[in-house]
This record gives C-alpha cells, sequence and structure tokens, in this order.
C-alpha cells in the first residue's frame, strides 16, 4: 500500500503481478482514485475475454463499414480513457501480433481506429494487470521483452491469502459485513469460525474466501457462525476436495513412471514439501514439513488430537506442536 501511494500521484505505468482472486482490480482502481486523474475516467479491459480481432476494435475503435456489422463510428476504450486510466487486465493473453500494435500505442500514445487514416493522440495512464508469469513468457518468446518492459515501469505483486493469513479475519469481517447489509441479517463469527478460515490456504484467494462466507451465511441457523456451520466441517468442501482430487492425480502419476524417472534428489531442504502424502504407520521423518492444510485436515478427522494427527501424518507430536506454531494455527476445543 505504501508503493501503491507513492506511484499514485505520477503518470507512470503500473504493472500488477498476483494469482487470480488477489484483488489486482481493487488496486487499480485505488491507484486511479488516488491520482490527479481520478475526475477523468476509469476504463477496464479484460484482454482474455476479447478475441483479437474484437480486443482491436474495443481498444482502438473503428470507422463505419470497417468490417461486416460496423454499421457507424465507434469510440475505443484509449479514447475513451483519455485523460484518465486504462486497466487491461489479463494482459499475459494477448496474441504476439496485437503485442506489436499495443507497443506502438504505447510508445506514441497515438493510433488509427480500424478502418480510419486519422491518427488520434490521447493522454492515458496504463495499468496492467496478469497471473501468469511474464518473464518466463518473454524468455519462451510468447511476449515482447519490449512490450514487457513498456508495462514494467512499476510492478506491484500481490501476494496470494494463503501468504497472509493474518489479513483473512479482516477480509471475512468485510464479506459477512457486506452480506448482512444485502439480506438483512446480523451475524458474527465466533472465534472458532474465525480459526476455520484462518487454516485454510484459499486458492482462489479473496474471491473464494467471499463465496466461503456467503454460502456459510445463508446457511447458518444461528447469529454466531460456529465452526461446524462451514462445509469442510460438515459434507466437505468442493475447493478441498478439488485439491485431494489433484494430490490424488499427481500421486497415481508418480507412482505409474518407470522406476528411476524423476526421481527425487535425496535431500529435501526444510522448506520443501514432500510429493506424496505418508501412508499409515510410516516412520516419521526427521525433518518432514507439515502444510498447514494438511495439519488441519489431519486434526479435524481425529478431534483435534495433536498425537493421533501426527501418526495419520506420519511425524512426531514434536513436529506437529512445532507446525501449529509456525502457522499460527489455534487448537479447537471439541
Amino acid at each position: 500500500m505504501e508503493k501503491l501511494r507513492r506511484v499514485a500521484p505520477t503518470s507512470l505505468s503500473v504493472l500488477l503481478l498476483g494469482e487470480s482472486g488477489t484483488g489486482k482490480g481493487v488496486l487499480a482502481r485505488e491507484i486511479h482514485r488516488l491520482s490527479p486523474r481520478r475526475e477523468a475516467p476509469f476504463v477496464q479491459v479484460n484482454s482474455a475475454a476479447l478475441a483479437e480481432s474484437v480486443l482491436e476494435s474495443e481498444l482502438f475503435g473503428h470507422e463505419k463499414g470497417a468490417f461486416t456489422g460496423a454499421a457507424s463510428q465507434r469510440q475505443g476504450r484509449f479514447e475513451l480513457a483519455d485523460g484518465g486510466t486504462l486497466f487491461l487486465d489479463e494482459i499475459g493473453e494477448i496474441s504476439p501480433s496485437f503485442q506489436a500494435k499495443l507497443l506502438r500505442v504505447l510508445q506514441e500514445r497515438e493510433f488509427e481506429r480500424v478502418g480510419g487514416t486519422t491518427t488520434i493522440r490521447v493522454d492515458v495512464r496504463i495499468i496492467a494487470a496478469t497471473n501468469c508469469g511474464l518473464e518466463a513468457a518473454v524468455a519462451a518468446g510468447r511476449f515482447r521483452s519490449d512490450l514487457y518492459f513498456r508495462l514494467n515501469t512499476v510492478p506491484i505483486r500481490l501476494p496470494p491469502l494463503r501468504e497472509r493469513r493474518d489479513d483473512i479475519p479482516a477480509f471475512a469481517a468485510r464479506a459477512l459485513e457486506q452480506f448482512n447489509r444485502d439480506s438483512e441479517r446480523q451475524l458474527t463469527f465466533s472465534p472458532s469460525a474465525t480459526a476455520v478460515m484462518r487454516g485454510c490456504s484459499f486458492p482462489g484467494n479473496i474471491r473464494e474466501l467471499e463465496n466461503c462466507v456467503r454460502r456459510t451465511a445463508i446457511l447458518a441457523r444461528r447469529p454466531i457462525i460456529r465452526a461446524s456451520d462451514f462445509a469442510c466441517r460438515g459434507e466437505g468442501c468442493t475447493t478441498q476436495q478439488m485439491i485431494r482430487s489433484a494430490a490424488l492425480h499427481a500421486a497415481t502419476s508418480s507412482a505409474r513412471r518407470p522406476a528411476g524417472a524423476g526421481r527425487e534428489p535425496l535431500s529435501q531442504s526444510a522448506d520443501s514439501e514432500p510429493r506424496n502424502r505418508p501412508a499409515l504407520g510410516r516412520k516419521p521423518g526427521r525433518h518432514r514439513v507439515v502444510d498447514a492444510d494438511r495439519l488441519v485436515d489431519a486434526l479435524r478427522k481425529v478431534g483435534w488430537s495433536q498425537a493421533k494427527a501426527g501418526r495419520l501424518l506420519g511425524v512426531t507430536s514434536r513436529q506437529v506442536r512445532y507446525a501449529l506454531k509456525r502457522h499460527g494455527i489455534k487448537i479447537q476445543k471439541t
């Protein structure tokens, strides 16, 4: 946020990096709100949702008769955002041929409408966002390096929710507050409910957290939401089921490999994760690391008994206590 406040008053291009659902669109609007352009338009384009031919018309506009269906002249998003901010979401999805057209506009601040010959000049601030690694795309030749450096004047990375678990209660409270306003209810979270949410990695990030809160709030029977009200404590959380299915598929694929193929090195760092879930009764490894989701899942299955959870995971009780402390997970009373 400090970096955002420093860059907002300028006209520099900003590249927002982060997984889907981390709030890149929210931050783009905040940059615009804090800038001298706040009274001018904020225009957003989802680059991944449009075909290349449609995207060109959307951004640059078109003249009457430029193509079939162009019954009248149409201004593009660059013209509509003149004096303000243009937010190009999912910029990593545009084709190499369109990247060249976009680069020219960013360099010269001028373009022609599709089917037109008149050069149009605009004053637009560019904020771009992507959930893919543009550096790898540049290295692989899928994304132009000159366009990347033009967009990447000021990069801002939004960490996934699993790296900022202390923020989960605040995001959850905001989502529940919005739900209460929309449904005219007065629900609150119990400490145990907050602990359940803090223990989830939310691979869909804030968007998934908001959905989890709304789904739980709709089905809650009491004004205070408890841990038992969450789907992961009852019939099952669809996200967790999806994660387990992916892990099972990965484990099955690994088991089908020929002997020695893709074998992991014998030494494993303390920060790396074991590829497969240890079998019951396996001798605990000295340096085995337990991730938060597996730990909470195991604890729930055994009634939050640390010793039983350790046996289920193939680690010692001491390692369980260390993992609880490291991930900030509080033992729930059953």
